[in-house]
């Protein structure tokens, strides 16, 4: 459930007010617990101290199922997949989630995981503009393959409304939700987005034989989520 890709060649600073709330509210930033639509318990664990931090099995996992979607051609710009340490530093280089299902005794991310069962998906939170517009952000969303329809990107979505507005930022901007990308859009809406903006023919996806339209949602993070 992709929301926005930016240049993956370029990378924008994170924001003043995002570094200081990881540095000075740390408790803050703890996993979120939730069920899925299935009822299956999941845990959505922050990463703020980039890839390295992830099990390299996890992150092998992710850039593969990340790798798979671009290839598909549906969701995504891009019409190649990155290089693994690319990948690595371009999703959990400023701030990340990792969506996992509860297991018994399972207290944190740790090598060893049977990750195509238990990892449901995963999602970023940048800056979308540099300087005095960093407090805008946008996410990029991947729900795994094995995880489709449980729920999972509601459940993303939910988890990236409560830490978006902790890491300082006031508003968010996707820029890229193909319109013939359903599912992503009734998430969005559910969630309180509203469009602001439409680019006509933006894309040319795998699944559409035309041009498909990008449509651009936005959201206040400054008002009460419920």
């Amino acid at each position: 459930m992709p929301s926005i890709l930016e240049d993956p060649a370029t990378n924008t600073p994170a924001p003043p007010s995002m570094l200081l709330s990881l540095k000075s509210q740390p408790q803050k930033f703890t996993p979120i617990k939730t069920t899925l639509k299935t009822g299956a318990p999941v845990t959505l664990y922050p990463i703020t101290s980039g890839p390295s931090s992830l099990p390299t099995s996890l992150l092998r996992f992710l850039h593969a199922e990340f790798s798979a979607e671009i290839e598909r051609g549906c969701t995504y710009p891009m019409e190649e997949a990155m290089e693994f340490d690319r990948f690595g530093e371009y999703w959990f280089g400023l701030f990340g989630v990792v969506a996992v299902l509860d297991s018994e005794g399972k207290e944190d991310l740790t090598e060893g995981g049977d990750w195509e069962r238990e990892c449901l998906g995963t999602f970023y939170i940048k800056p979308n503009y540099p300087g005095r517009c960093s407090h805008v952000c946008n996410a990029g969303f991947l729900t795994t393959g094995a995880a489709r329809n449980q729920g999972v990107g509601i459940v993303m979505g939910q988890a990236y409304l409560q830490f978006a507005p902790l890491l300082g930022y006031k508003y968010s901007v996707f820029n890229l939700v193909f319109e013939n990308n359903v599912a992503s859009v009734k998430i969005w809406e559910k969630l309180g987005f509203n469009v602001i903006g439409r680019v006509p023919g933006a894309a040319r996806l795998a699944n559409s034989e035309g041009l498909v339209d990008a449509l651009i949602f936005g959201k206040d993070l400054t008002e009460t989520v419920d």
